[in-house]
């Protein structure tokens, strides 16, 4: 996803995040690569260190539609969900957003049939790690 990387800040848990603008919402993240060349446009790749849970933070969207947003404390990333089946395991989730695909890992207590359905993720912006990449 092509991004473009603006001011870096320490939130309350003095982690340093920089905020990111992408085709669909602007959120806070930390940046994996070298800070002395992170402002400015960049293909990025996004790291979500979460354990995903449904209706904890996972659910079904109401929009549907790819959205990126953030509250005081929370990122909101909404997108459809991707399974992959793993041979005698659960499948493994990732969240497909503009242009964009997230592995989620195993998603608990997720329920049947939801391949390609709106999901909406919740996580706190320390936990998101954006890293970017050469096309």
């Amino acid at each position: 996803m092509l991004v473009q990387v603006e001011r870096f800040f320490r939130n309350p848990g003095d982690a340093v995040l920089d905020t990111v603008r992408t085709p669909v919402g602007t959120v806070a993240a930390s940046w994996g690569g070298n800070l002395e060349s992170a402002a400015g446009e960049h293909h990025v790749e996004w790291d979500l260190d979460e354990e995903f849970r449904w209706r904890f933070n996972c659910s079904l969207a109401t929009v549907e539609e790819a959205c990126l947003h953030q509250d005081e404390r929370e990122v909101f990333c909404r997108g459809r969900l991707g399974l992959t089946e793993v041979e005698a395991a659960p499948p493994l989730a990732h969240l497909e957003l503009a242009g964009a695909i997230i592995d989620l890992g195993q998603v608990d207590s997720l329920p049947q049939g939801m391949a390609g359905a709106w999901v909406e993720i919740n996580l706190r912006p320390e936990k998101i790690k954006i890293y970017p990449y050469e096309i």
